[in-house]
């Protein structure tokens, strides 16, 4: 019993571990820090660069047809070109001396994000003509549309870059923490009986895509609405024992930051599954649309090319 209990305990810690740091970079210093927050400070410097290029935009600082406007044009270019090879090493095996998948994955969403900003750039923040209006819009919706898959792709997945989960994976996680085991059931048996009720009226598979896009939605509300009044519920029921118990009054302030730890942990997972299904349907639909949008992009790009250099 005692080895079971210290192993589950240990996959607590690797599981807080791996959140704390999902890419191993070690959560003490500072490099951990930013690879723990690399992705929103890409999304802050990729807004800032946008902002500060349309507060500038009438200083014509910068010029489509030469200079540095045309250089940030081939840049774009060469970004949407290199993008290519992503598709290409997954889909054939022949082209893994190139690299791992997982790194040309980070590269494919990096260079995904300097393309339109440099694109944008490029033109100025103007709009020039009907040819290069469609680049300029293309560029901005596969931007906009890999934004949108990397958010579900970090739902299916353990980490950015990590394997794919599983939903066996996901219910042993809830079951580590499933009602009725260990102090908490001892404390307050009504808490693990509400937590079993909502854990049953949320994992519902749903039932179209309309479920899809509605749960996740639905479940982030269920979920903090559910955690208030389960710590509400928590607190007056530790209050009332510590009226008459001697040791629950002294370790009231410990018992409650516990169980509401405990209600945190078990909701965020139990949520994790039931959301897992609809995000799956998700991604493969986001599949579905974002490779016509590449493809739309690179045609209208070859397009403008050729139109500025021949006509």
């Amino acid at each position: 019993m005692d080895s079971e209990m210290a192993a589950r305990a240990e996959d607590v810690r690797a599981d807080h571990a791996w959140k704390e740091d999902p890419f191993g970079a070690g959560g003490t210093n500072w490099l951990g820090r930013v690879s723990k927050y690399r992705g929103w400070l890409g999304l802050t410097l990729a807004a800032i660069l946008i902002i500060v290029g349309w507060q500038f935009r009438d200083r014509q600082y910068l010029s489509a047809d030469e200079g540095v406007g045309y250089v940030l044009g081939i840049v774009s270019v060469g970004c949407i070109l290199v993008l290519l090879l992503y598709p290409l090493r997954k889909r054939f095996k022949v082209l893994k001396f190139i690299g791992p998948l997982p790194k040309w994955f980070r590269n494919h969403m990096v260079l995904g994000a300097i393309a339109p900003i440099a694109a944008l750039y490029h033109c100025n923040f103007q709009l020039g003509s009907l040819n290069s209006r469609i680049a300029l819009f293309s560029a901005l919706i596969v931007a906009g549309s890999g934004l949108i898959g990397r958010f579900i792709y970090s739902r299916i997945h353990r980490g950015l870059y990590g394997r794919k989960s599983n939903l066996k994976e996901l219910l042993a996680q809830v079951k580590f923490t499933a009602p009725g085991e260990g102090v908490l059931g001892t404390f307050i048996p009504e808490l693990m009986q509400r937590l079993a009720t909502f854990d049953r009226s949320v994992m519902v598979p749903p039932k179209g895509w309309l479920d899809c896009f509605r749960m996740p939605i639905v479940l982030f509300f269920q979920t903090r609405i559910q955690y208030m009044r389960l710590a509400r519920f928590t607190r007056a029921s530790l209050q009332y024992q510590a009226s008459r118990s001697q040791v629950v009054a002294e370790h009231q302030a410990q018992l409650e930051r516990a169980i509401c730890n405990f209600i945190a942990t078990h909701l965020r997972r139990v949520r994790r599954v039931a959301e897992f299904t609809a995000y799956e349907r998700l991604f493969a639909l986001w599949h579905k649309v974002h490779v016509p949008f590449f493809v739309s992009l690179v045609l209208s790009v070859v397009v403008h090319v050729l139109v500025v250099h021949l006509y």
